[in-house]
């Protein structure tokens, strides 16, 4: 395996777990909370939660589908068109 392959992978694998992190120190600080609610506003607190909840997790499924999708097109060859 190529050196730069094995950075791509080791930068791919470093987003992941700072994602996680990040994503979850969000979840467990402001969306968890069995506090007030976050706003007074014509939305229920409970289903803003509910929305966040599915962004970040469509968030982290969307970088890690550009994640492989870059990393792939990195690691293909040309080839010729004979």
């Amino acid at each position: 395996m190529k050196t730069r392959n094995i950075y791509g992978l080791m930068v791919i694998v470093s987003v992941a777990w700072l994602l996680i992190v990040a994503e979850s120190y969000f979840f467990v600080a402001v969306i968890r909370p069995e506090g007030p609610n976050l706003h007074g506003g014509p939305i229920p607190s409970t289903v803003l939660k509910l929305m966040l909840t599915a962004g970040l997790g469509l968030l982290w499924v969307g970088v890690m589908f550009a994640l492989d999708t870059f990393y792939t097109r990195s690691r293909l060859t040309p080839t010729s068109a004979s």
